[in-house]
């Protein structure tokens, strides 16, 4: 089932960033990668504007570092602050946490 997938990469995405040493900002730039791979067709509506966003910053500090050589990752998501960083990390728990019990609903 592909929602266990999904469910998969943002569990391991947000642990990951849970437990990285840095910043907010760099924190959620380390799981980039992981982020872009959801589809935004398993998002729920009432998180797909915000996520929307968050993927659309994501992929302009690619663009921004793929300018400097191939392969590299950014560091950081240029033009936000760590306050907005953990409101973009919120949003990712609590898109794994609605993803979860809609799961849960389909089994019961």
């Amino acid at each position: 089932m592909m929602l266990d997938y999904y469910i998969g990469k943002l569990a391991q995405a947000n642990y990951k960033i849970a437990i990285h040493p840095d910043g907010a900002n760099i924190r959620l730039t380390s799981q980039a990668d992981k982020i872009l791979l959801i589809s935004p067709d398993v998002i729920p509506n009432k998180h797909k504007k915000e996520f929307g966003r968050l993927v659309e910053l994501l992929g302009r500090s690619y663009k921004e570092v793929e300018q400097l050589g191939k392969g590299l990752h950014p560091y950081k998501i240029h033009g936000i602050r760590n306050a907005t960083a953990a409101k973009y990390i919120k949003l990712l728990i609590d898109i794994q946490e609605t993803l979860e019990l809609t799961k849960a609903s389909r089994v019961d």
